[in-house]
């Protein structure tokens, strides 16, 4: 096709897109500020109909009746952000050193053999202290276990491991409080 078509089919499409935006509609301009007197006096709402008790389950929640006022939910409160800094405090402190350090043996563990072991944290630990189809042992002499087998954090409480694939697993610390799930977690992969 020729350029000279191209021009013409530009035109005629730059044209109609300018004659439909000039049909929309726009918002009037609203005063920078609005008085009381200024706003129109709006319309009561419409009465609600009450529905009718629901048999099935009698102890469903009702509306409230049209002359009581109606309950107030609280506001919702923003989580609070730690203090700048934190993060970096948290990642340079021996305990969260500790957490990725078994991170970092389950990595190994990952690339010898295809994958990180899965399980619970006793599965997990025992595969890394030579239960595995080679017997390699990845955990130091030192390590804390707890009657169960299991591997124990600085705190003394059994690490939360998570697979995410099979070459990542999340490394979860309880913190100080010993409650997963917490503000103060560790959390490592």
């Amino acid at each position: 096709m020729s350029a000279k078509f191209w021009i013409i089919a530009l035109i005629v499409v730059v044209t109609a897109l300018g004659w439909w935006l000039m049909r929309v509609p726009h918002a009037p301009e609203l005063p920078a500020v609005v008085t009381r007197q200024q706003l129109p006096n709006p319309a009561p709402p419409p009465p609600v109909p009450t529905p009718a008790p629901n048999v099935l389950t009698p102890n469903a929640a009702r509306p409230p009746v049209p002359d009581q006022p109606m309950p107030v939910a609280a506001p919702a409160t923003a989580p609070v952000a730690p203090p700048p800094g934190y993060f970096e405090i948290v990642r340079s402190s021996p305990e969260f050193q500790e957490a990725e350090e078994v991170a970092h043996l389950l990595r190994n563990f990952g690339q010898r053999f295809g994958g990180n072991p899965t399980g619970s944290n006793a599965e997990i630990t025992k595969a890394l202290n030579g239960g595995n189809e080679k017997r390699a042992i990845y955990l130091p002499a030192n390590a804390r276990l707890n009657d169960n087998g299991e591997l124990l954090d600085a705190w003394g409480k059994p690490y939360f491991f998570h697979s995410n694939s099979a070459t990542e697993t999340e490394v979860r610390s309880a913190g100080p409080d010993g409650v997963l799930h917490t503000r103060d977690d560790l959390v490592t992969k």
